[in-house]
């Protein structure tokens, strides 16, 4: 065994990592060059991207390491628009004893699209001060890629349990197509400890394990005042309702005075984790210094445990600022999505949507509302954080960050395929960490990943796979 190869008590782990850092940091700039944005226009990149994925992972000594074809999706013209490929690599430990368990390793190589017209740089990584890589998807999700692939590297490809790697193209798009292969292929998906790498701690450096998401529920609404299009505004304007405006009335009826979302029945929880510090959720959100926070309850809750709403898209016959029109609108359509308390059903709380946008005393002035299509839904987590590999991976964390204590805390966004996993394995541990601490930005400008938080988040994952072994096979320790 040479000096640098890890012991099987885990000692030389750190400086094996670290000495891996120089390689895993060029692989993820190289990774940041892919434009692999899920859509159409874009969908090259993104094979070649699945393909450089796979690549790294057989070169960390993965078994077997395939892109599979997934499906694709009927669209309203007939035609089947093409899925992004599914990386799946797996590794059976061949001197392994019955009790080792499979851990399943997650992280998706797709990214959010960026205003190229602001940030021109997002495909051309660049290292900065403290340490950081900046470029669009450093942080979200291929930071967790590389994790991936540098703990493999830790231990020569050759780690002490069994692995399946699942690395998805297209969790951004939100096609819901991998849940659905998951629900076709659930054996392909077995595992005693599931490790979800599209996390990240509360703070830069404080190790954390989330240990819930909301759900979420979307629906169109659509408002219409007028039989036969757009009437000019000074004729009809007055007694004539405009659409846009009344959908803004609509749109204004979903919150009370304080912010909290008024549609009745759903599920509003306390949050006991970790509470975060106003001032700096403020500044971590740019919310301008006049402008107070929204919703009653602790910060916590607000954002883990209650539901929220916002208006994600917006189609009118609303001419551009710039070239205004003296015009009624006739109809306007707004896209509303939900963030769900961890244990809501979402479709239970889209019809309470639906309901309510429908009620005589909520549509202003009488109008014509639809409520259209079927809602998009999915469903948050919960962690069972009682198990005995629950336990191991805090002391992973805590063991990787010396001197700090492994915290539980919540995150407001949703994925929906954890809690699909935690369904077709009720007995695994399921993690949902990473490298996504509130600094890197994501789905923002200049989203950057700290490179030690990478390094540490890959030490831990690395203690934690060798803890694993050890519990199960102690005659190796």
């Amino acid at each position: 065994m040479g000096p640098s190869t890890p012991s099987g008590d885990g000692q030389g782990l750190p400086e094996r990592v670290k000495g891996l850092m120089g390689g895993i940091t060029d692989d993820l700039m190289e990774l940041v060059r892919k434009k692999s944005i899920c859509a159409p226009e874009h969908m090259a990149s993104v094979r070649e991207t699945a393909k450089y994925a796979a690549d790294l992972l057989k070169a960390a000594g993965l078994h077997q390491v395939d892109l599979v074809d997934i499906g694709g999706t009927q669209q309203p013209d007939g035609k089947v628009a093409e899925h992004s490929p599914l990386v799946y690599g797996t590794y059976r430990r061949p001197d392994a004893g019955p009790k080792t368990p499979t851990v399943l390793l997650y992280a998706h190589y797709d990214v959010v699209p960026t205003d190229e017209t602001k940030w021109p740089e997002a495909f051309t990584p660049e290292k900065g001060e403290n340490n950081r890589l900046k470029g669009r998807g450093a942080a979200d999700d291929k930071s967790g890629v590389m994790m991936h692939v540098a703990t493999l590297r830790a231990f020569d490809g050759k780690p002490p349990v069994h692995l399946t790697v699942v690395l998805e193209g297209e969790e951004e798009a939100g096609h819901g197509t991998l849940e659905e292969y998951v629900k076709a292929h659930p054996e392909k998906f077995t595992a005693d400890v599931i490790i979800v790498a599209d996390g990240g701690n509360s703070k830069l450096g404080e190790p954390t394990l989330n240990t819930s998401l909301r759900g979420f529920a979307a629906l169109n609404v659509t408002v219409t005042t007028l039989e036969h299009g757009t009437r000019h505004s000074g004729m009809y304007g007055g007694p004539v309702p405009d659409a846009f405006m009344a959908l803004v009335r609509l749109l204004a009826r979903l919150h009370d005075n304080d912010g909290n979302v008024a549609v009745p029945g759903l599920r509003s929880e306390v949050w006991n984790g970790v509470q975060p510090v106003e001032a700096d959720f403020r500044a971590e959100a740019g919310v301008k210094k006049e402008v107070r926070l929204i919703g009653t309850g602790s910060l916590g809750s607000r954002l883990y445990t209650k539901p929220s709403v916002n208006v994600v898209g917006l189609t009118s016959k609303l001419p551009p600022h710039d070239k205004p029109v003296n015009q009624i609108i006739d109809t306007a359509t707004a896209r509303i999505s939900m963030r769900l308390a961890p244990k809501e059903d979402p479709v239970q709380a889209a019809e309470r949507l639906r309901e309510f946008l429908n009620r005589d005393d909520v549509k202003p002035w009488g109008l014509d509302v639809e409520v259209s299509g079927e809602a998009e839904t999915g469903r948050g987590f919960l962690a069972d954080t009682t198990g005995p590999h629950y336990k191991t991976a805090e002391q992973a964390l805590a063991k990787a960050y010396p001197g700090k204590t492994t915290q539980h805390a919540g995150q407001g966004g949703s994925i929906p395929l954890v809690s699909l996993l935690q369904e077709k394995n009720p007995d695994a541990a399921v993690l949902v960490l990473g490298c996504e601490e509130p600094q890197c930005l994501i789905h923002a400008l200049y989203e950057s990943v700290s490179l030690d938080e990478l390094e540490h988040m890959t030490l831990a994952e690395s203690y934690l796979l060798d803890m694993l072994g050890r519990e199960s096979n102690p005659s190796s320790s």
